[in-house]
């Protein structure tokens, strides 16, 4: 018998596929004596085959050229094929694959197997399911994997195999991430702008009467007593001046925590030492007073050399200097040393705080500067040191560590010189000479506010009259002639604004400086079109608020004579 595949022409012309199967017919003898040849038609089987073929060529290209890693397993998840994509999802290249049952892809994490149990019953139960894994690469790093798992059923309703289709979203998790680390921000901000208003009318208050105290604490000639101790208050007051201006210069930071730096107006020539050594005095009360009084002895050690000056803030850096003080002072429970060190290396300033402390684990250096992540526990908000890595970025810097477990914590900060000198930061000078003496009408609710206010300005002799609202002091406006009128933003009953608008309406001559705790920039236009002529942020400083009465009584001129 001999069968093959051959292919006829019709009558018509028409190329026909079959199949022959050819047969001997012997007599008795053996002799051949026929032959038998059957044709069978087998186009639509042949085409059946071809259609069968090219499908499974199809899904195999599909499966191959697929960015996804997919899978097939027996009943029992051991591994039949693997696509190429599997090779960038996992330790194992595609040969290495069949055979293996698909547990191999999964970390060694008590967690991780936990889930794959439970998500494999229910692929069972429910002949799907869908979870997230993490996978680990050849390098060692990991990845974060979407998996989506299928039974395939023979016709009994019985598992005869397992499709699994993963999807890297390693990418897409840190986006996430990043999206929700921004919504936190963008709640923190929301959050203090409404903290900060109360915040300033605390801050203004402690300014002021620093200030006032300042200027009215005198040496005492000749009585060494005296003279000893009202240096120690005027430096202690100094130092309360200080720690008041960086409180508004933080909460200031925190009103602009979403937005981003668009200049350097308020930056000015800085001595890093200097900042250092207020930075050593700020720290005093937690290093050497709380610290002593439970027995743990705390070093501080300087090795300061003389420094260019650099462009920034005193403020700014003085609180990544606290910072990371603070943070060392927590690695060092049971005491130790820090050292405080700057010199300059290439054209910029380097300052370098070390401390003897617990160190910190490698697997966490890479997050130290992620907001919110913190190795203290939850009571700390994990904000200071991206904090600081945000104002050394903003001042053109760098902020490093270097740091192992039980080795101490060493971060080093660049800054670049400062090649052409500028003018420090202006601030309120006292003003000298005749001072022309003002009818003023200051409107507040915080009585505290209030009062400070007026000390403020009848220590200089003008005549204040004060009013708890908008509407009180509309009325005493309307009663009594005033060169200025200072009014709060945010009252109750009527804001700032209107009570401008409203004396405005009554007089165009008087002009009004508006005092507030909000973090508002206005436009000489929309100042015009509210009845704004000044604006004072909380907390202000004594000067500012007389600086303000002479710009009021030249605007007052200028009114007048238009």
């Amino acid at each position: 018998n001999v069968s093959y595949e051959s292919v006829f022409k019709g009558k018509d012309g028409r190329l026909v596929e079959v199949e022959c199967n050819n047969s001997m017919i012997s007599d008795n003898d053996g002799n051949y004596i026929a032959g038998v040849s059957i044709f069978r038609d087998i186009a639509e089987r042949k085409k059946a085959a071809r259609e069968t073929r090219e499908a499974k060529e199809f899904l195999e290209r599909v499966i191959e050229n697929s960015r996804d890693g997919i899978l097939i397993t027996d009943e029992r998840g051991n591994i039949i094929s693997a696509n190429s994509a599997i090779e960038k999802l996992s330790a194992f290249t595609r040969e290495e694959l069949p055979g293996k049952h698909i547990s191999v892809l999964t970390i060694k994490d008590k967690e991780v197997r936990k889930k794959i149990i439970e998500k494999t019953a229910e692929l069972f139960e429910k002949g799907f399911s869908s979870y997230e894994s993490v996978h680990q690469l050849k390098d060692g790093s990991r990845i974060t994997l979407d998996c989506l798992s299928s039974l395939v059923k023979d016709e009994g309703g019985n598992p005869i195999a397992g499709v699994s289709i993963l999807r890297d979203t390693t990418e897409r998790k840190k986006m996430e991430e990043q999206l929700l680390q921004s919504e936190k921000l963008k709640s923190l901000g929301e959050l203090a702008g409404g903290v900060a208003h109360n915040f300033n009318n605390i801050l203004a208050v402690i300014l002021g009467r620093t200030q006032l105290l300042k200027r009215n604490t005198e040496t005492a000639p000749g009585k060494e007593e005296k003279r000893r101790l009202s240096q120690e208050m005027r430096k202690s007051l100094e130092i309360i001046e200080k720690a008041s201006l960086d409180g508004a210069d933080t909460v200031r930071r925190i009103q602009e925590f979403c937005r981003e730096r668009t200049d350097d107006r308020k930056f000015g020539a800085i001595d890093v030492n200097e900042v250092i050594e207020h930075t050593i005095e700020f720290t005093k009360v937690r290093w050497h007073d709380d610290a002593g009084s439970r027995g743990i002895k705390i070093h501080i050690e300087k090795e300061l050399t003389p420094l260019p000056p650099v462009l920034g803030s005193a403020s700014e850096l003085r609180e990544v200097f606290i910072n990371l003080i603070n943070n060392a002072l927590d690695a060092m429970p049971r005491g130790g040393r820090i050292t405080l060190r700057t010199f300059t290396d290439k054209g910029r300033v380097v300052s370098e705080i070390e401390d003897t402390g617990m160190g910190i684990p490698r697997d966490s250096l890479d997050n130290i500067f992620d907001p919110f992540f913190t190795t203290k526990g939850a009571q700390f908000t994990g904000l200071g040191l991206s904090s600081s890595y945000g104002i050394i970025n903003g001042h053109n810097g760098a902020i490093t560590v270097d740091s192992g477990e039980g080795k101490g914590t060493r971060f080093t900060i660049t800054l670049p010189v400062l090649q052409k000198m500028v003018e420090k930061e202006e601030r309120a000078k006292p003003l000298d000479g005749k001072i022309e003496k003002a009818r003023i009408l200051v409107i507040d609710d915080e009585g505290e506010v209030r009062e400070l206010i007026k000390d403020i300005l009848t220590d200089r002799g003008h005549e204040v009259e004060m009013a708890v609202d908008g509407i009180n002091g509309l009325q005493l406006f309307k009663d009594k002639k005033f060169d200025l009128v200072f009014t709060d933003l945010g009252m109750p009953g009527m804001s700032g604004w209107q009570v401008a608008k409203e004396i405005k309406d009554l007089s165009r001559t008087v002009p009004v400086a508006v005092i507030t705790g909000w973090n508002i920039e206005l436009q000489e236009s929309e100042m015009k079109e509210r009845g704004v002529d000044l604006i004072a942020h909380k907390p202000f400083q004594t000067e500012h608020i007389l600086g303000l009465v002479r710009e009021g009584l030249k605007l007052r001129k200028q009114f007048k004579a238009a």
